[in-house]
């Protein structure tokens, strides 16, 4: 789709936030989803429409790669008893080696197991490797509820080999090549001002994304948006803005929490003439409707005429 600025339309606008001087915070603790209030709104004359884009953004890498009630959780059985145990990984940011250092003693500690568990990382081939010098475990991820399967390597609802880990028993490895920030890859701005031209494959439908920010940096740094040619802008359906509601969250639409700290946001609101949204493709149908309609026009004359 191709518009253009005429000069005949208002200037731009741009909204620049930060979520420390939100309006309202929408959940307690977090600061990436609250709402702002305009002492001076935006108002869009109805001969014109609007574009809105996410011009740049400052967002601080503070968000943990395990995350209470996300993925912090790894079910585990012994043989030949059904009963579930569950270790609860402590919310952080762990590297592929401090997650397993953190596991095996969490598996330690529970007084059950009754044994001394080694976790290794193989580089060769991206996976995890278990065993155990006394108790028999196995994983069960069929509880997929706040699991830690694909940090650790493993299917949704995989059962590891009943055959267990330990008492001389093979070691097992990850199905999978473990991704320690599976829960987290990208971040998506979303709004209340977005909501029919933008679609994810979660919902399979249209959603409130305005912008997909990837993380290409080392956690503690500080993540840089600033597109320059490939800008996805979105049509408005409204004339006038005075509430921008701003949520962070991940890939599955969870709200991303930045422990505390605060990011800037810069939004661009184009103003353009209604007839710009009339893309070349949409004209060229236009025109071969209109043709056709004229042929068919053609057509019934012929056929009166020699009917008559």
């Amino acid at each position: 789709m191709s518009y253009q600025l005429e000069t005949n339309t208002d200037s731009s606008k741009i909204i620049h936030l930060n979520t420390g001087d939100a309006t309202t915070y929408l959940q307690s603790g977090l600061t990436t989803y609250c709402s702002f209030i305009l002492d001076t709104p935006i108002i869009i004359d109805k001969q014109h429409s609007a574009l809105i884009s996410l011009n740049s953004a400052i967002i601080p890498y503070s968000m943990y790669n395990i995350r209470t009630n996300i993925n912090d959780r790894l079910i585990f059985k012994f043989i030949g008893n059904e009963t579930k145990f569950q270790v609860l990984i402590p919310e952080g940011n762990y590297t592929i080696t401090t997650l397993g250092n953190i596991i095996k003693e969490l598996l330690e500690g529970v007084s059950q197991t009754q044994g001394i568990y080694t976790i290794a990382f193989n580089r060769t081939t991206m996976k995890y490797t278990f065993s155990s010098s006394v108790k028999e475990i196995y994983f069960d991820f069929t509880d997929n509820i706040n699991s830690c399967n694909i940090e650790l390597g493993f299917k949704k609802n995989e059962i590891t080999p009943i055959t267990g880990i330990g008492n001389g028993v093979d070691s097992l490895q990850s199905t999978n090549v473990p991704d320690v920030n599976g829960s987290i890859h990208s971040l998506f701005i979303r709004t209340n001002l977005t909501s029919k031209s933008s679609i994810d494959s979660q919902t399979k439908s249209f959603s409130t994304i305005l912008g997909k920010i990837p993380i290409d940096t080392n956690f503690g740094g500080v993540l840089f948006y600033n597109p320059r040619d490939n800008t996805q802008k979105i049509l408005l359906d409204t004339h006038i803005i005075n509430i921008l509601t701003i949520r962070i969250t991940d890939e599955q639409n969870r709200n991303i929490d930045l422990n505390g700290l605060n990011c800037n946001l810069s939004i661009l609101i184009d103003i353009v003439n209604k007839t710009d949204f009339i893309s070349k493709e949409d004209r060229r149908t236009q025109e071969i409707y209109l043709n056709n309609k004229n042929k068919e026009k053609l057509i019934d004359i012929e056929n009166n005429r020699t009917k008559a």
